[in-house]
């Protein structure tokens, strides 16, 4: 009984995270972006990080080739410039041109606006608790998805 209510919770929560993205989805579209130059600049303009395109790659979770056919594109379209970087040729930093800077603030700027609205429809606590169960689910989940995966890794379990 406990194990098929689990299941409707699951569900129920995928449905959610997939409402979410989608509605993520539209928003690039409206913005006249694809998924991938969407996430870049969102990631370029939310952070103080100076992001490499690797870097981009690890925090977006995407591929590298994704990642550099977008980011190829964003700067053949005047968006964002790649500087060498001073410790490595190859590492080169992303940064966002004036005419990127313009574009984040009539797109980006309006998506990062619109979640800080929606925040507020929340209370302080009630905006703790889903952050920090969030967090809960992030961290117990990696810690199945090791779990399940280490017998396929080769590495034995220890304990």
């Amino acid at each position: 009984m406990e194990q098929d209510s689990l299941h409707q919770m699951l569900l129920r929560y995928n449905r959610v995270f997939k409402d979410i993205d989608q509605v993520y989805h539209q928003m690039a579209r409206i913005c006249g972006l694809p998924d991938c130059a969407f996430w870049i600049l969102y990631l370029l303009r939310e952070s103080e990080v100076k992001y490499t395109q690797s870097g981009v790659s690890e925090n977006l979770s995407l591929s590298r080739q994704t990642v550099n056919s977008a980011l190829k594109k964003l700067q053949q379209e005047g968006y964002i410039a790649m500087a060498p970087g001073e410790s490595n040729r190859k590492n080169k930093p992303l940064r966002l041109t004036d005419r990127g800077e313009e574009l984040c603030r009539n797109t980006v700027d309006l998506v990062l606006q619109a979640e800080i609205n929606t925040l507020a429809r929340f209370t302080p606590e009630e905006r703790e608790s889903l952050l920090s169960l969030q967090e809960q689910y992030a961290q117990a989940l990696r810690q199945e998805g090791n779990r399940l995966l280490l017998p396929c890794s080769g590495e034995e379990e220890q304990g």
